[in-house]
């Protein structure tokens, strides 16, 4: 970047006569931002974006969660909606996530005009989604992938507040940007690296060594082997090393009728690629999946995850698999695990999210696959909540979407776990945007000779096509709603909040 004492220009004309000015020197002596972006931001790392025209920092208007919160500057105060880390999307590309709402820095609708509005939105890794990062002097520059255009100071503000937008590269301090680290780098005790790179080759081997209260940092890889975290090892974080879920997978292909090498079968609990037991634990940035294929083998329960430990929290992880994706267990019937699942992605077919643990699914995605059925792709719960805990399964604000026909998914049914006759189940999608594969007419179904009216299966306020309203879809009541929030949920006796 050639250097710049150019004083604050009044108004956008002449910035524009600065940058016509600058384009033709630029076109005379190459390329306007000359250093490597690989060079210029670290994965894995949460920064303060400092302007060097105003002092002040990025942020999200009222520190607001939403799609298309507008960014701006602010005094920098240390808040989470002014943290940022970078996505790599590839080809020199990243998209930058904000710490607080885990969206990313977005060109409403890829606009390429100057001025445009620079939201945040979730992560689609779409191209006005992604910025080329180039560092000089020590400031970096964005350029958006599909405009062309770069972040930018509109009208050279320093007043807190100001919106930030896109605007014809100039090279102006105003498109200049310092990255502070903010502190929130990724702190790790161990790392599992598939390359030989970290401390360890293997997440079990990393698990194994570790004790209570220890940070397992996994670099990119995909890692096969079945893993246990016990219960005797809590506050155990697992935590991807690049912030995209995608590119960490820790995965096996057990199923419960496959052979498990001792002369029986894994069972639906056996067939696990993760059994998580040890109370406190942690997940961000990765995928958990099992990757047992039913269409080449046939149908069968095949578990990625069972969870059993009390106060679990997930933040963007990704559960993949068919039959019984996700097993929100608890040890016991006279006990409750917890669990907090935020801006995860589910996916699977027959009840494959299913358990007698109290979950609460917060800004999720529910992803139901196609069976090739029109009329019965599956069911999205199995809940065997004890009728004595009010709390099972919540689905808040919530999005549930499917490649399956319209009207050919079950939003579930209630399993009474081994012939209980204690579980009745207990759903609640709340707020939730339902799509068209779900059965309109009757979205709930019996299992094992338990009607569903004799579970606690309910809806509140929904949208979406799928969302229709009639007596085989009971509602919730405002004042029974005012008790099924993700708080209430996920307080028990102790108050635990991990809301996000």
């Amino acid at each position: 970047m050639p250097s710049n004492t150019l004083t604050r220009p009044r108004g956008r004309r002449l910035a524009a006569l600065l940058s016509l000015l600058l384009g033709a020197v630029l076109a005379a002596t190459g390329a306007l931002f000359a250093t490597s972006s690989a060079q210029a931001v670290e994965t894995g790392v949460w920064y303060n974006i400092e302007s060097r025209h105003s002092g002040l920092v990025l942020g999200i208007r009222a520190a607001s969660t939403a799609n298309g919160a507008e960014l701006v500057q602010w005094n920098a105060n240390g808040s989470t909606d002014q943290q940022f880390r970078f996505l790599d999307s590839g080809d020199g590309y990243y998209r930058i996530q904000a710490r607080h709402s885990n969206k990313v820095v977005d060109v409403a609708s890829g606009s390429t005009a100057d001025g445009a509005l620079v939201q945040q939105w979730g992560d689609a890794n779409s191209t006005n989604q992604q910025w080329r990062v180039t560092e000089s002097g020590g400031y970096a520059t964005f350029v958006n992938r599909a405009t062309g255009k770069a972040l930018d100071l509109w009208e050279w503000s320093t007043v807190k507040g100001a919106r930030v937008s896109q605007y014809t590269p100039t090279g102006g301090v105003n498109q200049q940007w310092k990255l502070v680290k903010a502190g929130g780098e990724i702190d790790a005790d161990l790392v599992v690296a598939a390359d030989g790179s970290g401390d360890y080759t293997t997440v079990q081997a990393a698990v194994n060594a570790a004790a209570s209260g220890t940070t397992i940092l996994i670099k990119a890889g995909n890692y096969k082997g079945a893993v246990t975290v016990p219960s005797s090892k809590t506050g155990i974080s697992f935590i991807g090393g690049t912030g995209n879920a995608r590119d960490v997978v820790i995965h096996e292909n057990r199923c419960a009728a496959c052979d498990n090498g001792s002369g029986g079968t894994w069972g639906t609990s056996g067939s696990a690629s993760v059994l998580l037991q040890g109370a406190n634990f942690t997940a961000e940035d990765l995928t958990f999946a099992n990757t047992y294929d039913e269409a080449a083998n046939g149908a069968s329960q095949a578990v990625a995850v069972k969870v059993q430990g009390d106060r679990m929290v997930f933040d963007n992880v990704r559960f993949l698999g068919n039959q019984d994706t996700l097993l929100t267990d608890s040890p016991s019937a006279a006990t409750v695990s917890r669990q907090y699942y935020h801006d995860c992605y589910v996916e699977g077919d027959v009840d494959f999210i299913f358990g007698r643990g109290t979950a609460v699914f917060d800004q999720c995605t529910i992803h139901a696959l196609n069976r090739g059925s029109t009329t019965n792709n599956g069911y999205i719960t199995a809940a065997s909540t004890e009728i004595t805990n009010p709390y099972g399964l919540l689905f808040y604000q919530s999005t549930l979407t499917s490649n399956a026909p319209n009207n050919s998914v079950y939003l579930g049914r209630p399993w009474p776990a081994g012939g209980s006759t204690t579980a009745r189940g207990q759903v609640l999608y709340r707020e939730c945007t339902i799509g068209a594969h779900i059965r309109t007419v009757e979205p709930w179904s019996d299992m094992s000779g338990l009607a569903w009216e004799d579970a606690r299966l309910r809806e509140y306020q929904n949208t979406g096509p799928g969302a229709t309203v009639n007596d085989n879809r009971p509602q919730m009541s405002s004042g029974e709603a005012a008790n099924h929030t993700p708080q209430r949920y996920l307080a028990g006796g102790d108050g635990w909040n991990p809301i996000i």
